[in-house]
């Protein structure tokens, strides 16, 4: 199951949009939460050191008033994750949780690679193609050489 400090940063991570020279970049933690702060439609202040400890999972009890807060920044950008209070906080599985996944849940639930996927999302077809070969030749290159029984003379076998 996600945290909260997981689901607030898949909702960073998904808030990305491309900075000058077309790098996706993640709203800074600074800049919600005087985002946050400055809102007129509610009376909610937090402070960067705050968010950050909500982000870190050192802080994991907020008011409902700033999750109302935070729920707003997030709903007036540009997401493909849901935004609500109880998408933020909802600690029950999914329906689909019983199904055996091979660690898909697991490896989904870290950070970077919500990010690697959000990214990826936004790209065109033939950008994610590019960052397919990309990720195969980084697999490769980690794997070791597989050991297939055909070495021909001079691999140790007799």
């Amino acid at each position: 199951m996600a945290t909260l400090a997981e689901r607030l940063n898949s909702w960073f991570a998904d808030a990305a949009t491309p900075d000058a020279v077309g790098r996706l970049r993640e709203p800074s933690t600074s800049e919600v939460a005087k985002a946050i702060s400055d809102d007129p439609r509610h009376d909610v202040t937090i402070s960067r050191s705050y968010l950050t400890a909500l982000r870190n999972g050192s802080q994991t009890n907020p008011t409902v008033s700033v999750l109302s807060a935070i729920v707003t920044y997030f709903q007036s950008r540009d997401m493909t994750l849901p935004v609500s209070v109880s998408a933020l906080i909802d600690e029950t599985p999914p329906a689909n949780a019983a199904e055996p996944n091979d660690g898909w849940a697991e490896a989904l639930a870290d950070r970077q690679v919500q990010s690697i996927a959000m990214r990826a999302g936004r790209l065109t077809p033939e950008l994610r193609e590019q960052l397919l070969s990309i990720m195969d030749v980084l697999d490769s290159s980690a794997k070791p050489p597989a050991a297939t029984g055909s070495e021909g003379p001079g691999d140790g076998t007799a």
